[in-house]
């Protein structure tokens, strides 16, 4: 799905991905405190993870027949990262 976007589109996405994680990753800084990652880095997680998610299901064989169903996949690899690399942290802090 991604590799047949035109780099106009492909940009586009990203940039429009990276707002509205950088919107969730304030909302998570709140929540979270010094659990979290601060706004920047955690945006940077929640695209990765948005376009890793669809890439990964795609090499998978798997094909959308909606943009709906990629933007599901996408938010749900997106947090799924999110939520690894948090639990990660808080073990790692707990054993330091």
């Amino acid at each position: 799905m991604l590799m047949k976007l035109d780099t106009t589109w492909l940009v586009f996405a990203v940039a429009t991905v990276a707002m509205l994680a950088y919107m969730f990753a304030i909302a998570l800084r709140s929540l979270l405190e010094e659990a979290g990652f601060g706004p920047v880095l955690g945006a940077a997680i929640i695209t990765c993870g948005f376009f890793g998610a669809i890439q990964a299901v795609n090499l998978q064989g798997v094909r959308f027949q909606t943009m709906l169903e990629a933007a599901i996949a996408g938010l749900a690899g997106a947090f799924v990262l999110y939520l690894v690399l948090v639990l990660l942290k808080l073990v790692l802090d707990r054993l330091v």
